[in-house]
C-alpha cells in the first residue's frame, strides 16, 4: 500500500469505528440509552476519531486495572494476575465489530462470552503485555498470558489473566514492583481498588503508588517539541509511557 492510500486508511479507521458503534448503540435503545451509558464519553470520543490526521491526543483507551500478586510460603513472589476493565466506548466497539449482543439486551451468550475469553491476549511472543515486574535492582521476565477470562456487563467488558514469573523472586527487605503502562501511551491504565496479595505468610503487604504527573506531563511536552510542524505526531508518538506508570509495591515485614 501506498503511504498516501496508507494514510487515508489510517484517517478514515475511525470514522468507521465510530459508525459502527453508533448504529450499535443505537440498535439498543437509541439515543436515551446512549446518554445513559457515555454520552459524554462517546461525545469527545467521536469528536477526536473526527479531528484531522494527527490531531488526537494520546491516550485513546483507558482500562481500570487491578493487581494481585501471589507468593509462596517463603513470601516470594511466584506470579502477578492482572484485570483490565476497558472504558464504554472501546468495550462497544470491541462487542460491535464481532457482531455480538445483536438482540440488544447488554447480555452476551455463553458461546459469545467463550469467544470473547483471550481476544486481547494474543501477543506475539516477547511482548510485555503492558505489565512489567522488578525489583530495586533488576528487571524481571514475565511468562505469556494464561488462565484468563472475560466478561461483558452491558456497558464494559473486564479481563483478566496470570504472568508466571520463571523462577520464585527473593524480596526479603526489598521491594518487588509491579508496572502497568503502554510505552507509546495510546493506552492509559489506572489502578483501582485495593492491590491484592495471594498466599504467603501474612508477613507482606501490597500498595498502589501513583507518578508524578507533572512530571509525566513535562516530560511530554519535551519529548513533543522534537517534532516539526509537519510530523504526524500520533503515526510515530513518542515512547512516554512509562512517565506515567502507576505501579504496585510489595513489602515484607523482617522475619
Amino acid at each position: 500500500m501506498r503511504p498516501d492510500r496508507r494514510s487515508r486508511a489510517r484517517a478514515e479507521a475511525p470514522r468507521k469505528r465510530v459508525t459502527r458503534v453508533i448504529r450499535h448503540v443505537a440498535a439498543r435503545g437509541g439515543c436515551d440509552y446512549a446518554a445513559a451509558m457515555t454520552t459524554r464519553a462517546l461525545a469527545l470520543t467521536i469528536a477526536a476519531a473526527l479531528l484531522p490526521q494527527g490531531a488526537a491526543a494520546h491516550p485513546h483507551v483507558w482500562i481500570d486495572t487491578t493487581v494481585e500478586v501471589v507468593l509462596d510460603d517463603a513470601d516470594r513472589a511466584v506470579a502477578v494476575r492482572i484485570g483490565w476493565t476497558y472504558d464504554s466506548f472501546f468495550s462497544l466497539s470491541v462487542i460491535a465489530d464481532r457482531g455480538f449482543d445483536t438482540d440488544g439486551d447488554g447480555q452476551l451468550s455463553a458461546a459469545e462470552v467463550a469467544a470473547l475469553a483471550g481476544f486481547d491476549m494474543q501477543w506475539p511472543p516477547g511482548v510485555p503485555g503492558d505489565t512489567y515486574a522488578l525489583t530495586e535492582t533488576r528487571d524481571l521476565v514475565l511468562g505469556p498470558p494464561e488462565d484468563w477470562t472475560a466478561a461483558y456487563d452491558g456497558e464494559r467488558i473486564t479481563t483478566t489473566h496470570l504472568r508466571r514469573l520463571p523462577e520464585p523472586v527473593e524480596i526479603g527487605t526489598g521491594t518487588f514492583f509491579v508496572q502497568v503502562y503502554d510505552t507509546g501511551f495510546y493506552t492509559a491504565y489506572t489502578i483501582v481498588g485495593h492491590p491484592l496479595l495471594t498466599g504467603g505468610t501474612g508477613a507482606c503487604k501490597a500498595q498502589a503508588w501513583e507518578p508524578d504527573l507533572d512530571a509525566a506531563d513535562e516530560a511530554l511536552k519535551e519529548a513533543l517539541k522534537e517534532y516539526s510542524a509537519d510530523q504526524d505526531v500520533e503515526a510515530d508518538f513518542p515512547a512516554i509511557g512509562r512517565a506515567y506508570a502507576e505501579e504496585v509495591r510489595v513489602t515484607c515485614a523482617a522475619p
